[in-house]
């Protein structure tokens, strides 16, 4: 996916595809107040036009977001940062209406809080609660069923596999070149080319049978 991506960005395409983007962002981007349904009403609009045009913008930020983290955020850096900002994801994805219905009934309602404060109180209260139910939850969970050990993925079309081939083609490449310099040489180069095979740890039956 990156590697296609990478190509298409060294094209003259280049340009023509971000100002494509940006429109297409433009065009999916909710921007009427009519025809709405109701807070269960997915994607909130009745009509079947607004449906499928704001549902369509939903699909192109997933392919942003993918694309984009694929490329910045493939490294599991730190586990504990991981556990709790990639793995509650879809915890909080499923939990989180629920934190929210709870900060609204028990505190901004009855207190009748503004906007503005109802809105820190929401915001941090509903991250505060997901975070601090996660992480017996996941200890449960792990504790039950220990996580398995995950393997980076590789994003640029190349395997451990085919980079070992690279660097041993890249190897073979090198006694070849030190070979042919030694026979030019003569004696002076054969010294030279057994230095350089005992430095690289390649021995003259393996250069012979490379060559």
């Amino acid at each position: 996916m990156l590697k296609v991506r990478g190509e298409l960005g060294d094209t003259a395409l280049a340009p023509v595809v971000v100002v494509f983007a940006v429109l297409t962002y433009s065009i999916t981007s909710p921007t009427v107040y009519s025809n709405m349904g109701h807070l269960f009403f997915y994607p909130l609009y009745s009509t079947y036009g607004l449906q499928c045009l704001y549902t369509t913008g939903t699909w192109c930020w997933m392919y942003f977001i993918i694309w984009m983290m694929a490329k910045i955020g493939n490294d599991k850096f730190n586990d504990t940062i991981y556990n709790y900002v990639c793995g509650a994801s879809l915890y909080a994805y499923v939990s989180h209406y629920f934190f929210i219905l709870i900060l609204s009934v028990m505190i901004v309602r009855p207190y009748k809080i503004t906007f503005i404060p109802a809105l820190f109180i929401m915001l941090s209260g509903t991250f505060l609660l997901i975070f601090l139910t996660y992480w017996p939850l996941n200890f449960l969970y792990e504790s039950i069923s220990p996580p398995r050990e995950t393997k980076k993925m590789e994003v640029d079309g190349k395997t451990p596999e085919i980079e070992a081939q690279e660097q041993d083609a890249a190897m073979v490449d090198a006694v070849a070149a030190a070979k042919a310099d030694a026979l030019e040489k003569g004696s002076e180069g054969a010294r030279d080319l057994e230095n350089y095979s005992k430095a690289s740890g390649l021995s003259g039956e393996m250069q012979s049978e490379d060559i």
